[in-house]
């Protein structure tokens, strides 16, 4: 791929990468491959994964970490606290995803001409589901906290959708980090279904305790998304309001563009995971009652979910 070939031609940067991982054998090696180039430096969390992703990490001169978490703020901010990292800087990656040329060329030449008010730099996350790039509906650009300054971030302790929360400002980069997921459509529904008790408890937790400064430590268009969805989203009658978010995300949002496998990402984002969120919440709320257990009690008992 032509991104592994230019990204040689790139001095590395005074950054770190850290890569979480859990049975990534499909993804791992050409995440590497997008940034082994500018980086100063690669640690990969892992998850004790049963597939051969810590046999290709063997091939690859990076740091291996082990710990085991159903959180992954938790496993993000246990390395920030223990990994010693020397770099100024520090870039979150997923194991599924690569770096543009273009992105990769402002890391490798830009990060050391950032005042030191920045804390932060938000990129653009570009999505492709089913081979298929997804620029509308309001999922492209999408703004993601990627890179951040040695000391002056954390992750938020969120048990999904988590982000990273900076000590001063934020700066963009107008270039993408490119998800592309390679499994079948299946195995994404099934993460899905994993992340639906986890957006569900966020659900309880914001609304019990909606954090407003974490919230204004966050970029602009994170912030204001994060508003919109607990402060109106959520108090929307339940269950009608996924058909509304999927009608203004397929018709005003001009998600109908993205064409055929855009009708099936908006409607499976939008509308079904959305809905198996509201069911999810209702079902919680009534073990809740039923057993007279806390959301912290419930969540440990039937998912080990530790927040």
């Amino acid at each position: 791929m032509s991104y592994i070939d230019k990204s040689s031609q790139i001095l590395p940067a005074d950054i770190t990468a850290i890569i979480l991982t859990y049975n990534e054998e499909q993804h791992i090696e050409r995440c590497i491959l997008s940034i082994k180039n500018i980086v100063s430096k690669i640690i990969v969390l892992d998850s004790f994964s049963s597939d051969g992703t810590l046999d290709i990490l063997k091939k690859y001169n990076v740091e291996v970490l082990q710990n085991k978490s159903i959180t992954h703020f938790k496993l993000l901010n246990w390395v920030l606290d223990t990994a010693n990292i020397k770099t100024n800087w520090i870039l979150k990656i997923d194991a599924d995803e690569i770096l543009s040329e273009g992105l990769a060329k402002k890391i490798s030449e830009n990060l050391d001409n950032y005042p030191t008010h920045i804390s932060g730099i938000t990129i653009n996350r570009q999505l492709i589901f089913l081979k298929k790039k997804i620029r509308f509906g309001g999922f492209f650009p999408h703004r993601s906290l990627r890179i951040w300054r040695n000391g002056r971030g954390k992750c938020q302790a969120t048990l999904q959708d988590e982000q990273i929360i900076v000590d001063a400002d934020i700066a963009h980069i107008e270039e993408d980090i490119i998800d592309n997921n390679l499994n079948n459509l299946s195995r994404w529904m099934a993460k899905h279904k994993k992340y639906a008790p986890k957006e569900a408890s966020n659900y309880f937790f914001k609304k019990r305790n909606f954090n407003k400064n974490e919230i204004l430590k966050m970029d602009n268009k994170t912030k204001y998304k994060k508003i919109i969805k607990f402060k109106i989203y959520y108090n929307l009658p339940m269950v009608l309001r996924p058909l509304l978010f999927f009608l203004y995300v397929y018709f005003f949002r001009l998600g109908f563009l993205d064409g055929w496998r855009g009708l099936v990402f908006h409607s499976l984002q939008t509308f079904w995971y959305r809905l198996l969120v509201d069911l999810k919440i209702i079902e919680l709320k009534k073990i809740m009652k039923r057993d007279k257990l806390t959301l912290e009690q419930l969540l440990k008992s039937k998912y080990g979910l530790d927040i």
